[in-house]
């Protein structure tokens, strides 16, 4: 595809930068294209190369203009990202480009991500291979691998490729601010193997919620959007103890750091029922739309018949416990920070729910910032688990990035933001994975910051990027790179 209308040019080489990043497929752990990609741009300034036995990539930049004998500086991002689409839009991630375009100042893809997360700041990075009036000491470029399904990339890293004690990390989404924080995280997979019998019901439905904004697991969940598995989980059990129903299916949610949008599930109900469960879901509609936020209230309930045939459906029992420990499953915001209450200190987030060839799964994905803090939720997970006999099992566990405010590298930073924006950033700690966490745990107690563009609705097709702000956050990268 050729540039869109409007294309932003400056910075010329961050810009042109990413839209190869746009074009070149790059899913998390089939990241081989863009990481062919990076080394070949590399290889053009015949500079100094090394990949790990995680594909991490690290492009040694000798220092420029006065700068080639200084301790060298990491700068680091990841290269996956996270890939969504609307339901119906037809795209292969592994394959296909994104179409992107420019709309009132905004860079989008069309129906799908955009990985503008975290692709301008890998641009950015890429860029001071080619800008010469850049001053600058020793880079080590880091380019770590998938990321986005539990920074397993950085978990992997080998460090002895790495001499720097000091880090910028360009991989946050709100201009303005500089972060030194970030949560941890951990992944709980739960799984049973389902009794099913011959349904009873004499009509077969598809109960379908879809139009949620979904969103950021970390970054928004505090917003108390709609998730698709708890609303749709809600009206089942509604319409189970109003009408009776049997369970055949169920499906909702895509990874653990999206806020599920849309799902389905199949259901069997008798005929003469079908008008009573259209009020019900009308009815409950009205509820939803009384409390959710008013920018998540285009969602729609979808119930369609389908031509009758031959399946199993859960046995009554099985179908009453299992909706029992979906009901009760938690999701949402926990609790926040007592000294800052914008600052979300724990959360859960009820990713993904299958229910299909006699078996259940269910992916949920905890964020904190104190490990000890989480484990009260952690706790209630596995009592629920046990209670209803699903087995549970814990994976992706990954440290938190706790904020260190005797830092000489926020306080170049901040001293460059304000010199050059004639106003001070704000300082904040985000409840999201960053890989600096982990970085400071497997190579030692490194300075670092990180700060990036403004990005909204990442981890969903409503990401997008403000044009402007990649030139703030380009000129206060520049400035930094020469003060550092």
């Amino acid at each position: 595809m050729s540039k869109p209308d409007q294309y932003p040019n400056n910075p010329k080489h961050l810009w042109d930068i990413f839209y190869d990043f746009t074009q070149t497929p790059r899913p998390s752990k089939f990241e081989g294209k863009i990481s062919e990609y990076i080394l070949n741009l590399a290889q053009t300034k015949n500079l100094k190369t090394n990949i790990d036995g995680a594909g991490n990539i690290i492009i040694y930049v000798p220092g420029k203009n006065g700068r080639e004998n200084d301790e060298p500086l990491i700068i680091q991002n990841h290269i996956d990202m996270v890939t969504d689409a609307l339901p119906g839009y037809k795209i292969n991630f592994k394959e296909d480009p994104l179409d992107i375009y420019v709309e009132n100042g905004w860079l989008c893809a069309n129906s799908t991500t955009l990985g503008a997360d975290n692709g301008i700041g890998c641009a950015a990075a890429l860029a001071t291979i080619f800008d010469e009036s850049l001053s600058h000491p020793p880079l080590e470029l880091l380019f770590t691998t998938d990321e986005e399904t539990g920074l397993n990339g950085a978990l992997g890293l080998e460090v002895e490729h790495l001499k720097s004690k000091k880090m910028l990390n360009l991989d946050t989404e709100e201009w303005g601010s500089l972060y030194i924080g970030c949560a941890g995280g951990i992944d709980y997979d739960f799984n049973r193997d389902l009794d099913l019998t011959e349904s009873k019901k004499d009509l077969v439905v598809r109960l379908s919620v879809s139009d949620f904004i979904g969103g950021h697991s970390g970054l928004d969940i505090h917003e108390q959007r709609g998730n698709s598995n708890k609303v749709l989980i809600t009206l089942i059990q509604r319409l189970s103890r109003e009408i009776g129903v049997e369970l055949e299916s169920f499906r909702c949610g895509k990874a653990h750091n999206i806020i599920p949008r849309d799902g389905f599930s199949v259901l069997r109900i008798d005929k003469s029922d079908y008008t009573k469960a259209q009020d019900l879901i009308n009815e409950y509609k009205e509820e939803l739309l009384g409390f959710l936020p008013k920018n998540d209230q285009k969602f729609k309930f979808t119930l369609e018949k389908l031509d009758f045939y031959e399946a199993s459906v859960l046995e009554k029992r099985e179908f009453q416990n299992i909706l029992t420990f979906l009901t009760l499953f938690p999701h949402g915001a926990h609790s926040f920070d007592l000294n800052d209450r914008e600052i979300t200190s724990t959360s859960n987030n009820m990713a993904v729910v299958i229910i299909m060839n006699a078996k259940l799964y269910v992916l949920s994905s905890l964020r904190f910032f104190d490990r000890n803090e989480i484990k009260s939720i952690e706790q209630k997970l596995i009592s629920l688990s046990e209670a209803s006999h699903v087995i549970w099992s814990k994976n992706s566990e990954y440290p938190s990035w706790k904020p260190v405010r005797e830092n000489p590298v926020l306080d170049t930073v901040a001293s460059v933001y304000t010199e050059t924006f004639n106003e001070k950033p704000q300082i904040k700690a985000i409840h999201a994975g960053l890989e600096c966490g982990i970085l400071r745990d497997k190579i030692g107690p490194i300075d670092v910051c990180s700060f990036g563009p403004t990005i909204t609705g990442a981890h969903s097709p409503d990401e997008r990027v403000e044009i402007e702000s990649v030139e703030l956050f380009w000129k206060l990268f520049k400035n930094t790179l020469a003060r550092i």
